[in-house]
């Protein structure tokens, strides 16, 4: 198996963002790898994302939508349904507010190693940057102009970090968003996937990063090479209503989970 063969699925997470999530779809239809199986994890969206999903499935971008109902936040549950269905020996986890640049599937394509995993950048963007780009843009790929050579900089940065932390076997390190991160489908499994106990915004990531480094998983650092644009949530303002506003996540479960390899709320 070399790092151009293997088979690769791209899971997208989804709740109540579709001006996003459509910026999303067009740079997933963009990319300049197209051999990929593409599902949407979607944890309770109301009806119009289901509505876009379906007109760019009729413009011709394929893809499979495992959705559960709104009970709060439950990422992690609707990952790892996503990853029971997918069949990919590489799994990319990609977040319905992170427009991935053209080579993002490529650039973890060929990071890919049996029982290893990959983490990339974020280029990060405000409001009123956000609102300003459109579908045409991600077409044309204007939307990675926003990477300019301080944002460059400050990836490479965290790059020769991650570097760093690698060589020092940083138990908790590198650094690592669930919206830019690839894994082998035998360490995901391995560990047991996402812990579904997470059920606040952030710490499902760094906790499967914790027990994927506690297996003995070999990280690679994409921060220099493999972007997405970050659009600010305010977007979609249905996500920001106070009585659907998520709380953050549980720190104390990070903690605890920190020697673990293997939840026993997971895949299985």
């Amino acid at each position: 198996m070399t790092a151009s063969t293997q088979s690769i699925s791209v899971v997208v997470s989804s709740y109540n963002h579709p001006t996003a999530l459509a910026l999303v779809l067009e740079g997933l239809r963009r990319q300049d790898w197209g051999d990929f199986e593409l599902l949407i994890a979607d944890d309770g969206s109301d009806q119009d994302t289901f509505q876009l999903i379906d007109r760019y499935r009729e413009a011709g971008l394929p893809m499979e939508v495992v959705a559960q109902p709104d009970e709060g936040f439950r990422k992690a549950k609707a990952v790892n349904r996503a990853i029971r269905q997918a069949s990919g020996e590489q799994l990319i986890f990609l977040d319905g507010d992170c427009i991935p640049f053209e080579n993002f599937i490529r650039r973890h394509a060929l990071a890919y190693a049996p029982g290893g995993y990959a983490v990339g950048g974020y280029v990060w963007t405000d409001l009123e940057t956000a609102s300003g780009l459109t579908q045409d843009d991600v077409a044309a790929g204007r939307h990675e102009r926003l990477l300019d050579t301080r944002e460059l900089a400050r990836l490479w940065s965290v790059h020769v970090r991650n570097h760093l932390y690698r060589v020092l076997r940083k138990p908790r390190k590198p650094k690592v968003l669930g919206g830019n991160l690839s894994v082998a489908r035998d360490a995901l499994w391995a560990v047991n996937g996402f812990d579904e106990g997470f059920d606040g915004f952030s710490g499902e990531d760094s906790d499967l990063r914790n027990r994927l480094n506690n297996l003995g998983a070999r990280p690679t650092s994409l921060w220099n090479r493999a972007f997405v644009c970050h659009l600010d949530h305010g977007l979609d303002p249905p996500r920001c209503r106070p009585e659907v506003t998520r709380r953050r996540g549980d720190r104390r479960l990070l903690i605890a989970n920190r020697t673990l390899v293997r939840t026993p709320r997971g895949l299985e």
